[in-house]
């Protein structure tokens, strides 16, 4: 049976002693001409399995310098009490790190396409309110947000502008509460892909990169008063959670 293709063998080889630690985080990756005679392969497979581990995220080019392992970024956790506590879980998250949070944000009424509407409970073509956030730590773009909430539940009210108004930047669970509409569970569905190239400039990172994407829907009662789809760089979030066990039966 036939082996890997020749760059994936290369790629496999670097990418190993980057995780091992090997080739450091910040030292020069081995160039070209050291690959092909390394490796006895050609210009075109080396470069080939250099840019299969840049697609990864593993190493980045310096413009006039050259090509080096790219420092790993921390890693928040994204625990199942996230939104237990009050204010935003992405400055917790970012806090525990030792870094700053800050964000960028903008919004607008819009109608509700299908599938968000599914989400939300409402007819296609409502009006809602749609926010759209470029999450940072220290600096650095570390999550992508857009939530929409109906109108019936925000509209006229002074939470209408998630970051305006006298609750603004509280999160949505407080700002429900504001109004009445006390939220009883958040319900998220983890999943993961290749980011599109918008979302990769947005974040910074390679498009190769695989990205988390939550899409999280907050319930009062039996109805949802938000829904929002997150993406975080797979490579800077775990998801840890855990399942609790009924005791075993007691054993005769």
């Amino acid at each position: 049976m036939p082996g890997p293709p020749a760059y994936q063998r290369v790629a496999d080889d670097l990418r190993r002693r980057i995780l091992a630690g090997e080739l450091a985080e910040g030292s020069r990756v081995p160039s070209l001409a050291q690959i092909t005679m390394q490796y006895t392969v050609s210009d075109p497979v080396a470069r080939a399995a250099l840019r299969v581990l840049a697609g990864e995220g593993l190493i980045e080019s310096r413009p006039g310098s050259g090509t080096y392992v790219r420092a790993r970024p921390a890693v928040r956790r994204l625990t199942a009490d996230r939104y237990r506590r009050s204010g935003s879980s992405v400055s917790r998250e970012v806090a525990a790190l030792g870094a700053k949070t800050s964000w960028e944000y903008r919004f607008e009424r819009a109608q509700a396409s299908e599938s968000i509407a599914g989400r939300l409970g409402i007819e296609p073509g409502e009006q809602v309110m749609r926010t759209s956030y470029v999450f940072r730590a220290d600096g650095a773009p570390a999550q992508l947000a857009t939530s929409w909430e109906p109108m019936w539940a925000t509209g006229g009210t002074p939470v209408l502008l998630p970051e305006r108004g006298p609750y603004a930047g509280r999160g949505v669970i407080e700002r429900m509460a504001a109004i009445g509409l006390p939220v009883t569970r958040v319900v998220e569905e983890i999943s993961a892909r290749l980011p599109t190239a918008p979302e990769a400039a947005e974040l910074d990172v390679p498009v190769g990169l695989p990205v988390l994407v939550i899409e999280r829907t907050h319930w009062a009662e039996s109805r949802p008063v938000e829904t929002a789809d997150i993406v975080i760089p797979g490579d800077r979030a775990r998801s840890v959670y855990e399942i609790p066990l009924d005791p075993p039966p007691a054993t005769p």
